[in-house]
């Protein structure tokens, strides 16, 4: 989903010191901080591209201080990200070959500057932040396993999604973030306390009444990502919309997302 290539041009006008930094930072983002949907690439050109100390060869293999990163951590680095037959002098060029979200990754970069140009873990981060949550209905289902630490989004609610639409997607999102949050944060041992979550976030949680659980309970049941099924009867409120959820062992699963499902006082 996210791909950072190593821009040529952004090293032609540093030194050594300054590209010693910049692959101290490129390691730590590849073998610390990557996340599964992190792509990383560079073209074989890199290697005779010239900079303020000689071309890139010679000063990753020669010309930086520390002999441990350059004989150890650096081949192991730039051997780890991948070599693609396209070099890419403009983010225009890369976006035609690669699908979002594209990002250059380098020192020094010519023109205004645009959160596209990662130079390190503070633009990193706000570049991820940033396209991450810049969603629709598909991309929601998609990533759910990336947005959410404590919700799992069961089968029938990708259906859900799609019949949804982007009508109500920000509802959505802002509802479920919340409950998320709620769980990794506040629910953190013990049994789910839906008073307790109401009286902590805006959320808007209830059980239903015994009558609608007698001739409706069918109605509330939805199947797990195991293939079990389970009665989702606490539900969070929102406008038109209603998120049934079933939480169990510090995980939310969300059953359903969709109109009112039918009570003795709604039809």
């Amino acid at each position: 989903m996210f791909n950072f290539y190593l821009c040529n041009k952004s090293y032609e006008k540093a030194n050594a010191v300054q590209i010693e930094e910049n692959l101290r930072v490129l390691n730590d983002l590849v073998f610390a901080e990557r996340a599964e949907e992190d792509s990383f690439l560079k073209n074989d050109s890199i290697w005779n591209c010239n900079t303020v100390d000689g071309n890139f060869y010679e000063v990753i293999s020669s010309r930086i201080p520390d002999k441990q990163l350059r004989q150890q951590v650096l081949p192991k680095l730039l051997n780890s990200i991948a070599s693609i037959p396209q070099e890419f002098t403009s983010l225009e060029d890369f976006d035609k070959c690669y699908k979002i979200y594209n990002a250059f990754y380098g020192i020094i970069f010519d023109g205004p500057l645009s959160e596209r140009y990662i130079t390190n873990k503070e633009t990193y981060s706000a570049f991820k932040k940033k396209y991450l949550w810049d969603i629709d209905a598909k991309s929601l289902w998609e990533r759910k396993e990336i947005l959410f630490s404590r919700l799992i989004l069961c089968p029938g609610v990708e259906g859900d999604l799609e019949k949804i639409g982007s009508s109500y997607l920000f509802q959505i999102v802002s509802r479920l973030v919340a409950l998320d949050k709620y769980a990794a944060t506040k629910w953190l041992i013990g049994e789910f306390n839906y008073r307790e979550a109401n009286r902590s976030t805006s959320l808007s949680i209830s059980p239903e009444s015994e009558g609608t659980m007698k001739k409706y309970y069918n109605e509330r049941i939805f199947k797990m990502p195991d293939g079990t099924t389970r009665c989702f009867e606490l539900h969070i409120k929102t406008g038109e919309l209603r998120f049934h959820f079933y939480p169990e062992n510090s995980k939310i699963y969300i059953g359903y997302i969709g109109k009112h499902l039918p009570t003795v006082k709604y039809r």
